[in-house]
């Protein structure tokens, strides 16, 4: 997965730095032709009533990483669609001020800068959708498919892929929030010394945590 695409990272709201995706793992349901049903957010969901869109890459994540990827692959030829959970939500959504990226002009926002990719893997025939996935297969033997190995699972429809790309993010942080954190977000808060450092230039910091990265 490492070497299929970058992952730029957000760190507060403030910059960025590139790191590698992370695939945080499977979850495996029974097979796209059982006639299962699924309860999701309340809703009776059948397998047999999805809609099925098949292509060639499938990328969860619709951040830095997965519109990158996007954009490489459609530029390749290959039937590429995206599913994004929420694009308002990712560490560069909610980036206010972008320093350190090359040729991204100061003014420009992380909202801004994430659509400009986005729509630059549009252009190029992507497929963009915004989809909460819940469940992915990763082997013919659990799709019954020796062609299309990797499916997702959306409330709406299901995405039937050769190649599965997991793009996530960096937001996905586990452990106790402390008092604030979530307020205060874009707007002091920041998880990388490296990223934001230069902005706390003759300011009182307080740093959170008793990692080795910490102290």
């Amino acid at each position: 997965m490492k070497s299929l695409a970058g992952r730029i990272r957000v760190a507060a709201s403030l910059a960025l730095a590139v790191a590698a995706p992370v695939c945080l793992g499977f979850v495996t349901p029974p097979s796209a032709a059982s006639s299962a049903t699924y309860n999701y957010a309340g809703s009776p969901l059948s397998m047999q009533d999805m809609e099925v869109i098949e292509c060639d890459v499938a990328i969860v994540g619709g951040g830095p990483a997965g519109c990158t990827c996007a954009l490489y692959t459609s530029r390749a030829n290959l039937r590429t669609v995206v599913l994004d959970k929420n694009p308002a939500t990712g560490a560069l959504a909610i980036t206010s001020h972008i320093a350190n990226y090359p040729g991204v002009d100061r003014t420009m926002s992380g909202a801004e800068l994430l659509e400009q990719m986005k729509n630059q893997a549009v252009e190029y025939g992507t497929r963009y959708e915004r989809a909460q996935v819940f469940m992915v297969d990763v082997s013919g033997d659990e799709t019954g498919d020796d062609v299309y190995t990797k499916c997702v699972y959306t409330p709406d429809y299901t995405v039937k892929a050769r190649s599965l790309v997991l793009a996530t993010g960096a937001m996905g942080r586990s452990g106790k929030p402390f008092h604030g954190e979530k307020e205060f977000l874009g707007q002091g808060v920041s998880y990388c010394a490296t990223c934001d450092g230069a902005f706390y230039v003759d300011s009182e910091v307080a740093v959170y945590g008793a990692t080795t990265e910490a102290i």
